[in-house]
């Protein structure tokens, strides 16, 4: 006879195992536990977020998550899920049971639909959500630039890219650097009118300034390396890599420009900045992610010799009122 899974509410004390649980079960992907346990203690203004330690004959194997914006932010009711298990307990079957808990809890809260992820090579998630009835709904890809191979060629570009910046007008510096006191607000309005733009079939929720404060503070954010364009007294592009404090791969948290200034090279002349900055530190190797129907990031990836990492699913799944 098989012993069913339980759930108890996560503490923040918990944050460590909730990064450990998918650091074990995505060793290529692993989570830092300094960012996750920041994420958790600080939250988000305009989210509500379930988190839950998976038992089974009461010891920890798992973790699970269910989340979603505040209902008067968003135009239709919809639900994050999800969760892991630790590699000796991970199958299909226990996957399964834990997105039915985290469907019935998001059911709870008035959910009228639900959304997951997984990587397109983990079988097993596969299966877990397609035993669940969750329908795919877009992909995503995952990149990843090797700073050593591709050295000379990045600073090479960086340099190009300075010169027709400072031909378009256009000063890039860091937040770091920045003496404008307004910076900080100047940055998170021009975010916000890039994140409405990004491709997505829920749409975007908006963050609120001190979210954006908030997010700035995350261990591995460091203002010296968030990278920003200037157009007279206006921010209009924004690029950064977020730097693990205590494992995973140094990674872009957000590139975004105005509308206004789209198709002049800003993009590239930040992410330029941000990849040569990561050299001069020494890091070998960076990652990335967008939508697959990003075009103009897409190509913008390859130009500066990304290669795909993995590709990521998103799925969704209507719920029924009892469910």
């Amino acid at each position: 006879m098989s012993i069913a899974l339980e759930f108890t509410p996560a503490s923040l004390d918990d944050a460590q195992f909730y990064a450990d649980v998918y650091s074990a079960a995505h060793p290529t992907e692993p989570l830092d536990p300094l960012m996750q346990r920041h994420e958790w203690e600080h939250g988000s203004d305009n989210w509500t977020t379930d988190r839950s330690l998976v038992t089974k004959g009461g010891r920890r194997i798992g973790v699970a998550l269910m989340q979603h914006a505040r209902w008067d932010v968003i135009p239709s009711r919809w639900a994050d899920v999800g969760g892991e298990l630790l590699p000796e307990h991970r199958d299909a079957s226990n996957l399964a049971a834990v997105f039915a808990e985290m469907e019935r809890r998001a059911s709870a809260e008035g959910a009228t639909l639900v959304h997951a992820r997984t990587n397109e090579d983990d079988a097993v998630r596969l299966a877990a959500l397609t035993q669940r009835g969750f329908r795919e709904d877009r992909r995503g890809k995952k990149w990843e630039l090797d700073l050593t191979a591709n050295r000379e060629r990045l600073l090479a570009m960086t340099g190009e890219s300075r010169d027709r910046m400072r031909r378009e007008g256009i000063t890039l510096t860091t937040l770091a650097a920045d003496a404008d006191p307004e910076r900080y607000r100047k940055a998170w309005r021009m975010s916000e009118e890039a994140g409405q733009d990004t491709p997505s079939t829920l749409g975007n929720v908006e963050e609120t300034f001190e979210d954006f404060r908030r997010w700035l503070r995350t261990p591995g954010m460091h203002e010296d390396r968030v990278w920003i364009a200037r157009e007279g007294e206006d921010v209009v592009g924004l690029s950064v890599l977020e730097y693990p404090p205590v494992r995973g791969v140094v990674g872009t948290a957000w590139t975004a420009t105005a509308r206004s200034v789209r198709g002049r090279g800003i993009a590239r002349a930040l992410k330029c900045e941000t990849v040569a900055q990561a050299i001069a530190l020494g890091v070998d190797r960076v990652r990335t992610g967008n939508d697959a129907k990003n075009d103009p990031i897409l190509h913008l990836n390859e130009t500066m010799g990304y290669r795909l990492f993995k590709t990521r699913i998103s799925f969704h799944k209507e719920l029924a009122a009892a469910d």
